[in-house]
Parts: structure tokens; C-alpha cells; sequence
């Protein structure tokens, strides 16, 4: 039987990564993934408290054993519940957006250059650029106000909500669309694990106003 100190101790860390005292090593590693995804202090929203706290907590677990002395690890890991929560850009964000779609540096990422040797970039017909980003644990969603454009469209998508990201960086996408209006996009995996490290999944939102996004809030 485990000391009543380290007993404490396991529930209070537990607690920090908002756990009950029951749960397993699948759960905790869950936990703090989360938290680190969402809180870490590199990036725009992070808390720098809160993650200091959690891997804390984290370490020690880690350190003194992930499950109490003869319990069992074996039933199937219950995760977390997660919020879904919608950052709306700052200021700063938008301009910054702005300014890397003014430069006409960005280069096409749904589709190669025509023919061998091409070189000459597609100047796209629509810019975009998103004025809320939603989040549900890795999952995110980038809100934009304006309708996707028939032809060559370019959105602008800042990266600062991902923890992996050392600084605030802003990647631009280029892609074709056969029709206009609203819709959804998602980035294919071998781009969103290149330009959007941590994330597992990424979808771009066209013409989505208010309402859409308390809808998705909500939803969680």
C-alpha cells in the first residue's frame, strides 16, 4: 500500500491535469497533450502558469509511476472530455496576414506548376484571410468571412494556436476551386504535417459568419 502523502500527492497532480483519481496512464498522457497543445506559453493564447503547473504535475506522475500500486491499467482509457472553443485573431494577426499576401510570395500547395520546368507562380483571383480560428483538441477549423472563388484562391492561415510553433508564423495556401460560395476545405494530410506540425486535423471554413461559429462552439 502506497504512503497517504504520495496518495495526496497522485490526486492533486491528477487533479491539475483535471482528471479524477482513478485514471490511467492512456488518460494522463491524453491530458497532457492537450495541454500542452493548447496552453503551451510559445504561442498567442498560451498560459504560461497553467503549463507550468501541468508538467509539474506530469513529471511527477511520470516519475512516481503512472497507476496506483495494485491497480490495474488494462480497462479501455476513457479520454477526457474536450471543449471546443473558437480564438478569434487579433489585430496584429490580420495584419500580418494581410501583409504576407500583399508580398506575392506564396507558392501553390494543392497542385504542382504546369509542365516541366515551370516556374512562374499563379497569382490568385481571391485572397482570404480567416478572422477566428476553432479548436477541438488538435482539431482546427479556420473561420473566414468571404466566399471561396471560382478559379485560383489563396488564404492566408496563422499557425500561432499550434504549441509546436516556436513563434507566431502565418502560412499561405494556394488552391483551384471549380465553383464559388461557401464550403468547407480540408488540407490534406502530407501538407498539414508539414505546415501545421501538432494539429490532426485542419479545415478551412468559406463564408462563415457569427452565427457559425457559436454554432460550433456550442456544439462541443
Amino acid at each position: 500500500m502506497e504512503p497517504v502523502s504520495k496518495i495526496k500527492a497522485r490526486a492533486e497532480a491528477l487533479q491539475v491535469l483535471g482528471l479524477p483519481p482513478g485514471a490511467n496512464a492512456n488518460e494522463i498522457r491524453e491530458a497532457w497533450r492537450n495541454v500542452a497543445f493548447h496552453d503551451h506559453p510559445d504561442h498567442t493564447d498560451g498560459d504560461y502558469s497553467g503549463f507550468s503547473q501541468a508538467k509539474a504535475a506530469y513529471d511527477f506522475l511520470r516519475r512516481e509511476g503512472m497507476t496506483c500500486k495494485g491497480s490495474s491499467d488494462s480497462s479501455v482509457p476513457r479520454r477526457p472530455r474536450l471543449k471546443k472553443r473558437v480564438i478569434e485573431l487579433a489585430a496584429e494577426e490580420i495584419k500580418a496576414c494581410r501583409d504576407l499576401l500583399s508580398s506575392d510570395r506564396a507558392l501553390s500547395d494543392f497542385s504542382e506548376p504546369d509542365g516541366p520546368g515551370a516556374t512562374e507562380v499563379k497569382i490568385a483571383s481571391s485572397d482570404h484571410i480567416p478572422d477566428a480560428i476553432g479548436c477541438f483538441g488538435r482539431d482546427l477549423t479556420y473561420f473566414i468571412a468571404s466566399p471561396v472563388c471560382e478559379g485560383s484562391n489563396r488564404v492566408a492561415l496563422p499557425t500561432s494556436v499550434l504549441a509546436s510553433c516556436r513563434k507566431a508564423e502565418t502560412e499561405i495556401l494556394t488552391f483551384q476551386s471549380k465553383s464559388s460560395g461557401s464550403g468547407d476545405i480540408v488540407i490534406p494530410d502530407p501538407i498539414r504535417e508539414r505546415k501545421f506540425p501538432g494539429a490532426k486535423s485542419v479545415r478551412i471554413r468559406f463564408e462563415a459568419d457569427q452565427q457559425m461559429r457559436d454554432m460550433f462552439e456550442l456544439a462541443g
